[in-house]
């Protein structure tokens, strides 16, 4: 976990500089998050919308602190530059749990093997501590937004990217018994020495999202977001069958989360 950590720090470090340089020109806000995560794993057929979209869902929710490049309380002729005033970058404490099952063709009522049955009778969950920070770029000037000096200016989209170091801790029970007695309840595939790994670990993430900001009051915002989480690591469902080539790739999750911003200067 230690050199997560300090790549996260390296990150942070690195994306901060700016305004490091320009103390007295920063501002900062703090708020929370919460929303739902379509968990991706090895649970479920691949292309199956229930296994990506519709059936592993989990809820998540986090706190979250902004530091600014620009004060938005400076005047017109305060000004600064293009990146101070359209990057800001997201520190991000956040938790996540999730149920896992099968979905599609190989588990379907019509499959009456015992294979299916093996697959229907697997049921996962996973807990996530995600720490880390993104930066975003919003199309909207963040002096021009965050001031409210011009009325009608009352949305801020923006993009974001960043690292998260994740704490995650999977679990698995079969309806057929306890595998960890008897590894034949389990599907073949996972049947391998180190395709099943249910102890807690850390591993590290890279974040992608969407969203746009929209004036709640004078001192406040809501947030509205679409993140694509992708892990370095493919156990975080506590599966792993390298030699499926269905297998390949590693987990990840979409979190689409609504969230409230307080400005705190």
């Amino acid at each position: 976990m230690t050199k997560y950590l300090i790549i996260l720090t390296i990150f942070f470090f690195c994306s901060s500089t700016a305004a490091i340089q320009a103390q007295d020109r920063s501002s900062h806000e703090i708020g929370f998050i919460t929303g739902a995560a379509s968990f991706t794993t090895d649970y479920g057929a691949r292309n199956n919308f229930s296994s990506n979209v519709g059936g592993n869902i989990g809820l998540g929710l986090g706190v979250i602190y902004y530091l600014n490049f620009s004060d938005y309380r400076y005047g017109w002729s305060q000004r600064t530059n293009y990146f101070n005033e359209h990057f800001r970058i997201r520190g991000e404490l956040s938790f996540m749990q999730a149920d896992l099952d099968h979905f599609g063709e190989y588990v379907d009522a019509s499959n009456t093997t015992y294979a299916a049955d093996q697959l229907r009778a697997m049921h996962g969950n996973t807990t996530l501590i995600n720490l880390g920070a993104q930066l975003e770029f919003h199309i909207v000037d963040v002096v021009d937004f965050g001031s409210r000096r011009i009325p009608d200016l009352k949305w801020s989209p923006y993009l974001s990217a960043g690292l998260m170091v994740d704490f995650y801790n999977p679990d698995l029970k079969s309806d057929l018994g306890d595998w960890r007695d008897d590894i034949s309840v389990i599907y073949p595939k996972w049947q391998v020495p180190g395709a099943i790994k249910t102890t807690a670990n850390t591993t590290m993430s890279a974040t992608f999202g969407i969203g746009t900001r929209h004036k709640l009051g004078e001192y406040s915002d809501i947030l509205i977001e679409s993140r694509w989480q992708y892990f370095f690591s493919n156990y975080v469902d506590g599966l792993n069958a390298k030699a499926d080539p269905a297998n390949k790739y590693n987990d990840w999750l979409l979190w689409v989360h609504v969230g409230y911003v307080y400005y705190l200067n």
